[in-house]
């Protein structure tokens, strides 16, 4: 008989919203939350996960909070895409200069190399998360995703798979599972060829980057393998003043710090591509390394393993949807016991939990 899918539920009903608080961000240290002034008392989650092959799903109730990736959070081995479906409710906030507004029905596309700052009202998500070399076997070039909300017609085939996935994945057995898995990677994968296609200019499916940030993005993109690419030279190449160069990068750590997550980046994808055969040394030298050691220093350093080590297992230590689900799993053993049952409402209940009805 095939066992149940690995899973786990947190619900400030069961052991109190100021432990859920601290549990919820405790499992999510790649992002800062906050309750935007408000007592932790008034913070509602009740949310499960599920291990559904190399993705974590996760689905369920979130009273307002702001959540946020800050520029010293992106170089702590995330490599991952998140898919957020909002199902009911609202999240809006601040990606690349530009302000974002997710409603019911749409699909918000987070990558953890970029930072972010969102607000959500009480809301239903579904929120999906898979690493980038799923993509990467998926499609020959991965698109610049960050802050795209999918409202093509295979977006809107996406957003109703998450949903419908949400309610049934408790009863699927792990062989069940990987067999959906595989489907839904090929939705998502027809969602993003969508974005592929489509025009960066075009404001209503995705905000456009500053002017100048994205300049430097397709010059730096064209020149990876250049050992000259430095802050100097693109000022001079593009004729942008020093001062403008590291203002448009502040918010993802500065412009030397995007050249080598960039590179790293690009090197994780090619090292897990299958039809990529060039030794260590020589993508090193192709992405403007000073050396292989350099080059595998470096990697280590975000990816917690070499080159080789992931090459052969074609997963990164660091930061893996395994680790991330043990960890949750370390997390829930050693939660408080739940909460006696209160004689009077707490505050934050009193004023949200009725409208979750609405959600159902």
């Amino acid at each position: 008989m095939n066992d149940r899918l690995p899973s786990l539920r947190l619900s400030s009903d069961k052991i109190g919203p100021r432990n859920a608080l601290r549990l919820w961000r405790e499992a999510l240290p790649q992002f800062r939350t906050d309750l935007n002034g408000r007592s932790g008392d008034d913070f509602f989650v009740d949310v499960s996960a599920w291990l559904l092959g190399s993705m974590i799903l996760c689905s369920g109730h979130l009273s307002s909070v702001r959540l946020s990736r800050e520029p010293d959070q992106l170089m702590d081995g995330q490599n991952h895409v998140c898919l957020l479906y909002v199902a009911a409710g609202q999240w809006q906030g601040e990606i690349d200069g530009y302000t974002v507004r997710c409603q019911a029905g749409d699909i918000l596309c987070l990558d953890s190399s970029h930072t972010f700052h969102l607000t959500s009202t009480l809301s239903r998500y579904v929120f999906l998360i898979l690493p980038r070399e799923a993509l990467t076997r998926l499609m020959a070039k991965v698109p610049s995703l960050h802050g795209r909300i999918l409202r093509s017609p295979s977006g809107h085939v996406l957003a109703a798979h998450l949903d419908t996935l949400s309610r049934y994945v408790p009863s699927l057995t792990e062989d069940e599972a990987g067999r959906i898995s595989r489907g839904s990677l090929s939705l998502i994968g027809a969602a993003l060829c969508e974005i592929e296609d489509s025009p960066l200019s075009d404001k209503t499916s995705a905000p456009l980057l500053p002017a100048v940030r994205m300049r430097v993005e397709r010059y730096i993109e064209q020149n990876l393998s250049s050992h000259d690419l430095t802050p100097d030279t693109i000022s001079r190449d593009l004729g942008i003043a020093r001062s403008s160069l590291y203002r448009a990068f502040s918010s993802l750590g500065g412009i030397s710090s995007h050249i080598q997550l960039r590179r790293l980046d690009t090197a994780c994808e090619l090292l897990f591509h299958p039809e990529e055969h060039r030794s260590v040394g020589e993508l090193a030298e192709t992405l403007g390394f000073e050396s292989t050691a350099t080059f595998s220093k470096a990697f280590r350093r975000r990816f917690g393993c070499s080159p080789r080590e992931a090459r052969t297992s074609g997963v990164t230590k660091l930061g893996t949807i395994r680790s991330m689900f043990d960890a949750w799993c370390q997390l829930g053993e050693t939660a408080p016991a739940p909460a006696p049952a209160p004689k009077t409402q707490t505050r934050g209940r009193s004023s949200e939990a009725p409208r979750l009805a609405a959600f159902a």
